[in-house]
């Protein structure tokens, strides 16, 4: 409750350098209201528990009827195995499919018109949930508002914030606060790509909890936390060294997020100033924001909800998992193997971004589509400062039944105007999948403990 006096703060030195008047119209005044008991009675009947459209499109779209069954799955295990697709689109017929299609699937079907293909399989909506989640963003519905102008949001500690959201804040709140398990660990593996199709594979470790979604946390006891994680490249070896502990807010204006590294061979602790928004990654082919397709804040954007609309995206990419498949088999020059993509027809959530005036960002404009079975951001298409399509991101989801979770893990940036990109959190050549519902409390998470995790 105390975000009030905090941007009252801000507002002040805002208003020092002229900025008041942006900073108050950060989404066209959102709302920032929770719904009626009236609507809120739609989840779990012509909506489901998380806030989609309950009903198919009587057509291509099936309805939603409770996902994937949550029974043991092994690893490799794919429940669509033997589904074939109905149609593929190419650079040739991709005009027959165009309202289907975001800007950045077209810009790669033009920009590898001989290889870039997607493969389009039965729509199934495998996305499913704890029962906890779906109770706990019943009573959300009626009881959670924005705060700080969209920046926060009261009052819960769990479920997706805003299962029918108002505005376009409220959308993008249900992907970064969505339900991941309690925490995770292991090992993830992410490739830079060259031109020619060349790659070195990074290959890093962490240990992530989360604070916000966790079933024992309460409002008492959440303290604005979302996460806290600790993280460390293990490979090649000219890549390894700093050791990266990091505590994540909610309201990253009333609080910022601290970031801390550990050198092994400088042997100390020191503390760094908040890495994020267009920090570059990857060789420059992400930014920090990029992280989990976003993860804010959004102070930097006007956000406008455009809307809901049928499209193909990643869906069900069992096959981009599989430890049949060696990463060579995936990164190929230009784009990943489209062969082990898989691509479904969808509702999603239309949302639009654009950098305000007075702040910078490399990124002009981005458009995000979100699952609304999941609330997952499933691709973005990004602007250059001179309004020229630039790069477009998509993560292939997939649906581990016996957590259950669905996960946007592999994740694919591609920069069109240099043909590279970025694939990452790729799993298919380790010994074992990440370690999913694994916890630790925040002591785990310290500036203390950091040298510890670098030299385990």
């Amino acid at each position: 409750m105390a975000a009030a006096p905090c941007f009252a703060r801000r507002a002040a030195g805002l208003a020092r350098r002229g900025l008041l008047p942006i900073a108050l119209a950060i989404a066209a005044g959102p709302a920032g209201a929770a719904v009626e008991a009236e609507q809120a009675a739609q989840l779990g009947d012509t909506l489901t528990p998380i806030g989609a459209e309950q009903a198919g499109n009587g057509a291509d779209i099936p309805p939603w009827e409770g996902g994937l069954s949550k029974t043991q799955m092994e690893r490799g295990d794919n429940p669509y195995a033997e589904d074939e697709p109905l149609y593929v689109v190419t650079a040739k017929n991709m005009d027959q499919y165009g309202e289907l299609l975001s800007e950045g699937h077209k810009a790669l079907l033009q920009t590898f018109p001989e290889t870039y293909r997607m493969p389009v399989y039965p729509t199934r909506r495998s996305a499913g949930f704890p029962e906890y989640i779906y109770a706990a963003t019943k009573k959300n519905a009626t009881s959670v508002e924005l705060r700080n102008e969209g920046h926060g949001f009261c009052c819960t500690a769990q479920g997706f914030p805003f299962p029918i959201p108002q505005n376009g804040l409220e959308v993008m709140w249900n992907h970064i606060m969505r339900y991941n398990t309690k925490g995770y660990r292991g090992f993830l593996n992410h490739a830079v790509t060259t031109p020619d199709g060349d790659y070195v594979v990074e290959r890093s470790y962490l240990e992530l909890s989360y604070h916000y979604n966790h079933p024992e946390t309460t409002l008492q006891t959440l303290d604005n936390q979302n996460l806290w994680l600790m993280s460390k490249v293990v490979a090649p070896a000219n890549k390894a060294g700093d050791n990266n502990l990091v505590h994540v807010p909610i309201d990253r204006m009333r609080e910022e997020t601290k970031v801390w590294v550990f050198n092994p061979g400088l042997g100390r602790t020191r503390r760094i100033g908040d890495v994020g928004y267009d920090n570059p990654l990857f060789d420059g082919l992400m930014t920090h924001d990029q992280l989990d397709m976003f993860n804010g804040p959004l102070d930097r954007y006007t956000v406008k909800l455009i809307g809901k609309r049928e499209m193909l995206v990643p869906y069900n990419a069992n096959r981009l998992y599989s430890p049949e498949h060696r990463y060579e088999d995936i990164i190929t020059r230009g784009h990943i193997n489209q062969d082990l993509t898989r691509y479904e027809k969808h509702r999603v959530w239309v949302i639009d971004t654009e950098v305000r005036e007075g702040y910078a960002h490399i990124y002009k404009r981005r458009r995000f589509y979100l699952d609304e079975d999941s609330w997952l951001v499933m691709m973005q298409d990004i602007y250059d400062e001179h309004d020229a399509f630039w790069r477009t991101s998509e993560a292939h989801a997939v649906m581990f039944r016996n957590v259950p979770l669905i996960v946007n893990g592999v994740q694919v940036h591609y920069d069109l105007q240099s043909r590279r990109y970025v694939i990452v959190n790729l799993t298919n050549e380790e010994d074992e999948m990440i370690d999913y519902d694994w916890y630790e409390p925040k002591r785990h998470y310290t500036p203390r403990e950091l040298p510890k995790f670098a030299f385990r």
